[in-house]
């Protein structure tokens, strides 16, 4: 096939994969008089930016595209993308638990989805999950799930398309580092290990940090593939753009999907409009086009007006505070020792070549700054907006390898590949704990699809999940509310 009609379908594939989820939020949540109008302007805006990569040729591959190791890559995408759990078809793991609750409610219940007394409504980052939730309620709950199945194949594959178009060529690296790399987990839970650290094979390693956490792509398949696959498309397709004319589109269309990795991908993107006026001052007006103009009024305008109803940001966990002034120098060993091992130890191997990029110092600075802000109750913050940052690094260190190992210097390139295997120990761990747990549940007949928490009582009455519906989005922009019994107190009940 010639390859400027590869970039032509890849082109129309990638918008439509990350504005559907949008356009179906609009024309399910918004009452008919904006959301027509709206749609309307997001899909045009999504045809003008498609027209720009075409025109630019920013989503073609420039060298041979090898097909059977683009054949070979599809099969390892869906073999990674089945047994992470997305779907239901192997074992999953705890965070399935809320995932798949909200799903069934996307399918089950009436959109907007809130509370039978009508007070609460589901206020979370949903988009991943819109387009199966559709399938889901025309032909069925198991009929979505698999559609959300092949949705994130997809995606991961679509991932590895930019991932190729930006290195300019087909084949298996991209795959295999998004598998297996991960910060030097292992180290420092033998660190810790201590203090009661499981070293089991199959075991989640990656908070030996206690309350701070950068996420291994494929923890971020297995736990929250809702918010890292989108941020990944979104990631990837923001670094290959030749100009800035569909950045802030494509910033606003990862709102709804990726709502805190979205807020890691701003700098990134800043970063790059940067260096495109610096290249020629003029370009510094190739921002404000039509397409990005939509995206930051209409999408970002509608995403923020319904995801700032979720309030529990506002919720600051106190136990890294109190844990700072009980033993501050106990709290600064571990940062630092966090540091390295998450990403310091390969700046070593990455920074002759990519010392004098300023995205290379923004990474460092974003890496350095995640871990210390703490928004919401948890360490969400940190392990979500450093997902952009992170896929980032790890396109530098496919880099660094591949020259390591044509420099010559042989010592340097082992210990590196050392350093890669212990961080792979951590993305092993996930693949092994969820292929030992689904043959021991299918011999004992047990059912491999995680239990589900309440609806009503656990997502709709919880504040990392939902909010109040007499905000501006439901007020206004929502469809008028259905509600089913104005006495429902909160209390769980049989539905549950």
């Amino acid at each position: 096939m010639n390859k400027d009609k590869v970039g032509i379908y890849a082109s129309i594939l990638i918008y439509l994969y990350l504005a559907l989820p949008v356009i179906i939020f609009m024309a399910g949540w918004l009452k008919w008089y904006w959301a027509l109008p709206f749609c309307l302007l997001t899909v045009y805006a999504c045809i003008r930016g498609f027209t720009e990569s075409v025109r630019t040729r920013c989503l073609a591959i420039k060298g041979r595209v090898n097909w059977k190791t683009v054949l070979a890559v599809f099969f390892l995408i869906v073999l990674w993308v089945f047994l992470s759990g997305v779907g239901g078809f192997c074992y999953q793991n705890s965070d399935h638990a809320v995932r798949n609750a909200i799903f069934r409610a996307l399918v089950e219940r009436s959109w907007p989805v809130i509370s039978y007394n009508g007070k609460r409504g589901l206020i979370y980052y949903i988009g991943f999950w819109l387009p199966a939730a559709c399938i889901g309620k025309i032909f069925g709950l198991e009929a979505g799930y698999a559609v959300q199945l092949i949705w994130a194949v997809l995606g991961v594959f679509i991932t590895y398309y930019l991932i190729c178009v930006y290195r300019g060529k087909t084949d298996l690296l991209p795959i295999v580092f998004l598998i297996f790399f991960s910060g030097l987990d292992y180290v420092g839970t033998c660190i810790y290990a201590g203090e009661g650290m499981d070293l089991s094979l199959a075991a989640h390693l990656e908070w030996w940090a206690e309350n701070i956490q950068f996420t291994s792509t494929t923890s971020q398949l297995f736990w929250v593939f809702n918010q890292a696959i989108p941020a990944w498309v979104a990631t990837m397709l923001i670094l290959v753009q030749k100009n800035s004319k569909s950045m802030l589109f494509l910033l606003a269309l990862s709102m709804l999907t990726s709502t805190i990795p979205f807020v890691g991908l701003i700098p990134i993107a800043i970063c790059l409009y940067i260096r495109f006026v610096r290249e020629d001052r003029s370009r510094w007006k190739e921002v404000f086009t039509f397409q990005n103009v939509v995206g930051v009024i209409v999408i970002g305008g509608v995403s923020f007006l319904y995801l700032i109803g979720n309030i529990s940001g506002n919720e600051i966990g106190q136990a890294e505070v109190s844990a700072v002034s009980a033993e501050p120098a106990a709290v600064l060993l571990r940062y630092l020792l966090f540091y390295f091992l998450e990403f310091g130890i390969y700046l070593c191997f990455i920074w002759k070549y990519r010392r004098k990029d300023p995205l290379f110092w923004l990474l460092i600075g974003i890496l350095t700054v995640c871990p210390l802000i703490r928004v919401g109750s948890g360490a969400d913050f940190c392990m979500r907006a450093s997902v952009p940052a992170l896929l980032v690094l790890m396109i530098f260190c496919m880099e660094a390898f591949e020259k390591r190992r044509q420099d010559g210097k042989r010592g340097v390139f082992v210990a590196y590949c050392v350093v890669l295997l212990l961080g792979a120990i951590t993305p092993f761990n996930e693949i092994h704990r969820t292929i030992k747990t689904s043959v021991q549940r299918i011999a004992n007949g047990e059912a491999l699809r995680h239990w589900e928490v309440g609806i009503e009582g656990d997502i709709l009455k919880s504040g990392n999940f939902s909010g109040e519906t007499d905000g501006v989005f439901y007020r206004i922009l929502a469809k008028p509310l259905l509600v089913i019994d104005e006495d429902w107190d909160g209390e769980i009940t049989n539905e549950d």
